[in-house]
């Protein structure tokens, strides 16, 4: 039986980062959630997390860094995903 690999994954403290960087300083849980569900690009309008993210959730986010997350890797978050082994 074939094993399917891992989706690839990272820590919530990136998506927290980029927030951070975006408002020039650590966001708040209600910052937090505001930024996450008013992205824009070229593609439209988007929240990063794939539904709007209430401020109880954010509140969540910002007390958990490191914890990973599956993701969809595409335009609107490019990133590089390497496999070992």
């Amino acid at each position: 039986m074939a094993m399917r690999p891992e989706p690839p994954k990272i820590m919530l403290g990136f998506v927290v980062r980029q927030c951070t960087v975006a408002l020039g300083h650590a966001p708040s849980a209600a910052e937090l959630a505001d930024w996450a569900n008013h992205q824009r690009d070229e593609h439209g309008d988007y929240c990063v997390f794939g539904r709007a993210l209430t401020v109880a959730e954010a509140a969540v986010i910002l007390r958990h860094p490191g914890r990973p997350v599956t993701v969809r890797p595409g335009a609107r978050w490019p990133f590089r995903l390497t496999t070992t082994g």
